[in-house]
C-alpha cells in the first residue's frame, strides 16, 4: 500500500516538475536580452543545409566577449561541418581550446534512408553520446536549426530543469525552406524550446509558439 502511495507521489512530483520546466512568457521576457557576462553556447550543426544556414546566422554573433566558449556538437560523420566550423572560427580569429571553442562529435538520431526499425535503436545512441556532452558541459545557451541531432540534445537539457540544476536557454531557428509546414524537429521540440524563429510570417499564424523576425540567413 505505501509503495503504491509513495509511486503516485513520485509521479505526481515528476509531473509538476516537468511543467514547471516548460517555457512560459514570463520567463521568455525576462530572459531575453539577459546576456550581461559571457555566455557558454551549444552549437547544433547539421549537414549540408543545415550547416549552411547555421553559419550564416552565427556571423552576426560576438564572440569575443558575449557567445564564449563555444561547443559545436555535429554527427560523428560529418567532416564538411567540422571544417566549415574552423572555418569560421579562424574567420573570427578563433582558436581551438577549452576557453575559446570545441568540436564534439555525437552518433546521428536517424540516418538519411534509415528504416524505421532500427531507428529506435540510433535515437537510443544518440540519446546517450547527448546525455554525456549537455551534463558534462552544461552550457547556458544551445541554438539550433532542425538537424536530427537536435532533437536528443533538447530533450536531455530538460534533465537540469526537471532537477532544478540549471535553466539551459534553447533556441531553435526553423529553416529557410520550411515557408508552409514545420519540420519533423520543429514539430516535436515547439512546445518545449524557449525562443522558436521561424523566416516566413505565414509560419507565424499558423503556429502561436513561433517567432517572425524576418529573413535570418
Amino acid at each position: 500500500m505505501y509503495s503504491y502511495l509513495f509511486a503516485l507521489l513520485a509521479i505526481i512530483i515528476l509531473v509538476f516538475r516537468i511543467v514547471q520546466a516548460l517555457p512560459t512568457k514570463k520567463f521568455k521576457r525576462n530572459n531575453s536580452n539577459k546576456l550581461e557576462k559571457p555566455c557558454k553556447s551549444c552549437i547544433v550543426l547539421g549537414s549540408g543545409g543545415h550547416t549552411m544556414e547555421m553559419l550564416q546566422l552565427l556571423q552576426g554573433l560576438d564572440y569575443a566577449t558575449k557567445y564564449r566558449p563555444r561547443l559545436y556538437i555535429v554527427s560523428s560523420n560529418d567532416t564538411l561541418s567540422v571544417k566549415k566550423a574552423r572555418d569560421l572560427e579562424t574567420a573570427k580569429g578563433g582558436t581551438e581550446g577549452e576557453d575559446k571553442y570545441r568540436i564534439v562529435r555525437i552518433p546521428r538520431a536517424r540516418h538519411v534512408g534509415e528504416s524505421w526499425l532500427t531507428t529506435p535503436f540510433s535515437v537510443a545512441k544518440a540519446l546517450i553520446a547527448s546525455t554525456k556532452v549537455v551534463l558534462w558541459e552544461t552550457p547556458d545557451l544551445i541554438i539550433c536549426n532542425g538537424p536530427g541531432i537536435c532533437v536528443p540534445i533538447c530533450v536531455i537539457s530538460y534533465i537540469h530543469r526537471i532537477l532544478g540544476i540549471k535553466r539551459i536557454y534553447l533556441i531553435y531557428v526553423e529553416s529557410f525552406a520550411r515557408v508552409k509546414s514545420l519540420s519533423l524537429s520543429g514539430r516535436l521540440l515547439i512546445r518545449f524550446v524557449d525562443t522558436f524563429l521561424v523566416q516566413w510570417p505565414y509560419l507565424e499564424g499558423k503556429y502561436s509558439q513561433a517567432e517572425y523576425k524576418g529573413v535570418l540567413v
